[in-house]
């Protein structure tokens, strides 16, 4: 019985060792198949009703303004914070002025020094979560400054 188990497994295992072999590569030329008449579809379908010119006016950064004053970057202290979702927006008071700054995340509690590097600016830019418009915001990082 042990012999004709033994000749049975390795009469059965050289086809199923054939066929891994030719699956894989099959299998392989299928997803990309797929995958090629699938981008050739949606390349051919005409657009949805947002274009890309809606896209970039929807964006808040996508009507920044990046001038040579906005690559010096602004410095001073925290005077008022305004988190709004997984944005905030910070007021930096750099002796009279002051700079209303939205940055990506949290930022630091009122007091602190911070540095600002700016990425650019919107005038009149209204913020619908805050209901508030801002008559000149930058958009930066803003870190501390030790």
């Amino acid at each position: 019985m042990m012999l004709v188990s033994s000749a049975r497994a390795a009469r059965s295992a050289a086809p199923r060792h054939a066929r891994r072999r030719l699956v894989k590569p099959l299998l392989g030329l299928t997803v990309f198949a797929a995958l090629f008449v699938a981008l050739a579809w949606r390349l051919d379908r005409p657009s949805s009703a947002a274009g890309p010119l809606d896209a970039v006016a929807a964006n808040p950064l996508g009507q920044l303004s990046r001038s040579a004053a906005d690559r010096a970057s602004v410095a001073g202290r925290v005077e008022e914070r305004l988190p709004a979702g997984s944005y905030t927006y910070v007021a930096v008071r750099d002796g009279e002025a002051l700079t209303w700054v939205v940055t990506l995340g949290d930022a630091p509690p009122p007091g602190t020094p911070v540095q600002v590097r700016s990425m650019g600016r919107r005038t009149d830019f209204h913020s619908r979560r805050l209901e508030r418009t801002f008559p000149e915001l930058v958009f930066g990082i803003v870190s501390r400054a030790d």
